[in-house]
């Protein structure tokens, strides 16, 4: 009997630093946002993404304006101990981000470099930065990079239902 109440008492130390570790785990937070959510641009523009685990859930997939002529998407994963981001932009070019150190509700990434871009002047993202608030939205904040100027723009989300119509995601 001792053994076994030795035993469970392991395995419960196990299962609760699994938590702590998956709590903290960046990652982790991004696959939480999962799902559709809705917001407006700073000019006003209705923005629908999507975020959908893939691949046993060491992928996330970011779908902008899904179904539009103005789809583009971005990809989140792991590469070792970083978390790396490729945006494939409506522009033709594909920047390649770090997750940079930092809290699990601000996550930072900043550009490492891109493919099939024309030159250091051609406008590129070049960070990506993802607010988590505690009432459920997230803050997408965007900067690109266009002839060595930096634009920002900020897009408020909130959770949507993709079987709403309303929301633009209908099944």
């Amino acid at each position: 009997m001792t053994w076994r109440l030795l035993a469970l008492a392991v395995c419960m130390l196990i299962c609760v630093g699994a938590g702590a570790a998956t709590a903290a785990d960046p990652f982790a937070r991004l696959l939480a946002i999962g799902g559709h959510w809705q917001g407006t641009s700073d000019n006003g523009r209705i923005v629908r993404l999507k975020y959908a685990p893939t691949a046993r859930g060491s992928v996330l997939v970011e779908t902008w304006q899904e179904g539009t002529a103005g789809e583009t998407m971005s990809v989140f994963h792991r590469d070792g101990n970083r978390i790396m981001a490729t945006h494939y932009c409506g522009q033709g070019n594909q920047p390649r981000l770090v997750l940079e150190p930092g809290s699990d509700d601000d996550l930072v990434f900043d550009y490492l470099d891109a493919t099939n871009l024309a030159d250091a002047d051609a406008s590129h993202l070049v960070r990506l930065r993802f607010v988590i608030h505690d009432d459920g939205s997230l803050d997408r904040i965007e900067t690109y990079r266009h002839a060595g100027t930096d634009e920002s723009s900020r897009l408020h989300l909130r959770r949507v239902d993709e079987r709403d119509p309303a929301s633009g995601h209908g099944s």
